[in-house]
């Protein structure tokens, strides 16, 4: 792991591989080790970076009023660490919050961005109201117990979680549930509160012109707005992973693996990527 002060803030990375560069944001309350399932097969064929986005992992976790803590500074962040690492120009995806911040880097660095790869995301949360509304209890129940706790006991309502029995979850679902004990109450709490503030982008998606490739798991709380996006892009791929939830690269981490690739592989070759397919 590796550390760098970039655009104000220290932030952990890590590089794998050679080739066309391949830069991956992960989740909220997720790290880098997100993409461990994948980090393999892409650094075959690609030059992979990852990293944790400011108040998560190892990265630095400014104080929950932190200025800092609003999407069109992770876009920020990611570019500056892409400068200070000489990339130029890159395949930009990212996962959940990590698709938020990638599809706002193409959409302000379109020459910067020579694909996209949308996972599991949505244009906007949409939860203002709903994160003010509930701050408070929230910050008090992050602060008392920690965001594993608080977490653990939201999933424990999921029904995609609820539904299995612990040991039956998947090896990188049960890596990132015990990671949520590494995250700083107040990057969790500033980070929330950027998603919730921020504005969708829906409507400005047919203004980016990469490549871009659509996932989302059958099961993921997001398909529809997954769905919603492929109608704006009508040039993308839209893959629906069978089996998963949201997290498809921790659900179905093969599945996930070979529809990225595929489309990378079309990318590289300078095929059409139209079309929708389910694995």
């Amino acid at each position: 792991m590796t550390k760098v002060r970039v655009n104000g803030i220290e932030l952990a990375y890590e590089v794998y591989g050679e080739g066309s560069p391949l830069v991956l944001s992960h989740g909220f309350t997720a790290t880098k080790e997100m993409w461990d399932g994948q980090i393999g097969p892409f650094s075959e064929k690609y030059r992979v970076l990852v990293y944790d986005a400011r108040g998560h992992g190892e990265s630095e976790a400014p104080p929950v009023d932190d200025p800092g803590y609003t999407l069109d500074t992770f876009v920020e962040d990611q570019r500056a660490l892409m400068a200070h690492l000489g990339i130029e120009a890159a395949y930009v995806g990212g996962l959940s919050l990590g698709g938020m911040i990638a599809m706002r880097f193409a959409l302000k660095y379109p020459k910067q961005t020579r694909a996209l790869l949308l996972c599991d995301t949505s244009p906007g949360m949409d939860t203002q109201g709903q994160w003010a509304a509930n701050r408070l209890l929230m910050e008090g129940l992050v602060r008392s117990q920690g965001v594993g706790a608080v977490m653990r006991g939201l999933y424990s309502r999921r029904a995609d979680i609820a539904q299995q029995a612990r040991s039956d979850l998947p090896e990188g679902v049960l890596a990132h549930v015990q990671r949520l004990d590494t995250m700083h109450a107040d990057g969790f709490l500033g980070v929330a509160k950027a998603a919730g503030d921020a504005a969708s982008v829906l409507d400005r998606l047919p203004e980016i012109s990469a490549p871009v490739l659509i996932v989302t798991g059958d099961n993921d709380f997001f398909r529809g707005a997954s769905e919603e996006m492929k109608k704006r892009l009508p040039d993308s791929r839209f893959v629906l992973i069978k089996g998963s939830f949201h997290g498809t690269c921790l659900w179905q981490p093969e599945k996930f693996t070979s529809a990225v690739l595929d489309f990378l592989a079309d990318v590289d070759a300078g095929r059409p990527v139209a079309g929708e397919e389910e694995r």
